[in-house]
């Protein structure tokens, strides 16, 4: 059974939007502090009973949390909180706020000046590892092309493991709270005929650039 503190995560959720819904109760079980960084979540099957939901959408949920740095799946083991979760959901909610009072062209516009200098970074000081990891990512979005929330997926996936590669924690959380704020828009515009095919041979470009270690 869930432990009788983790209050937030014994109710079922809604059955709107499932996934959203398990990660908004997970975040708020880590705010209030009745999960700390370091402890780990109940197994994923007695958080799915809990929540009334499929143990799929648990898991979809998970990774997503995983992606945004909130939680850290291991093997055998189960999810963990990590260190920084507290930390990262408040910040992410305070630019949440800031950032919905913006217009999407300003977003998307410093995203773009944001990952110009994280890949020039990246260019610099990647290692073996990193190139790996970011190779691995592409090769996700190739193997997904038919597949929209996949590719969009691999794509997070992808841009994350180059900011990881620029070695900079500040930078790298800024950008995981903008992808994190644009991860539902990103779902709707890799549908674009094109969009997709396009995306992939950029992203291999700057993944040769990594490589050769090419900043510009």
């Amino acid at each position: 059974m869930v432990n009788p503190r983790l209050e937030n995560l014994r109710r079922p959720v809604q059955r709107d939007t499932l996934t959203d819904a398990v990660i908004n109760r997970i975040q708020q079980t880590i705010l209030e502090g009745d999960i700390g960084p370091g402890e780990w979540l109940p197994p994923q099957s007695e958080l799915a009973e809990s929540f009334g939901v499929g143990l799929s959408t648990v898991r979809e949920a998970t990774r997503g949390l995983a992606l945004m740095g909130i939680l850290k799946p291991q093997a055998g083991r189960g999810t963990q909180v990590t260190p920084d979760a507290p930390i990262s959901l408040r910040m992410m909610r305070l630019v949440r706020q800031e950032i919905d009072a913006m217009d999407g062209r300003a977003v998307h516009e410093a995203r773009r000046l944001i990952e110009s200098g994280i890949t020039g970074l990246a260019a610099e000081r990647a290692t073996e590892e990193d190139v790996a990891r970011i190779e691995a990512a592409l090769q996700k979005m190739e193997a997904s092309f038919e597949d929209d929330v996949a590719y969009a997926e691999a794509d997070v996936e992808y841009h994350l493991a180059v900011a990881r590669a620029a070695k900079n924690h500040v930078v790298e959380e800024f950008y995981r709270i903008i992808l994190d704020i644009l991860s539902q828009v990103l779902e709707r515009i890799v549908s674009i005929p094109g969009l997709k095919r396009r995306g992939i041979d950029y992203q291999r470009q700057i993944l040769d650039a990594i490589r050769e270690r090419d900043p510009q």
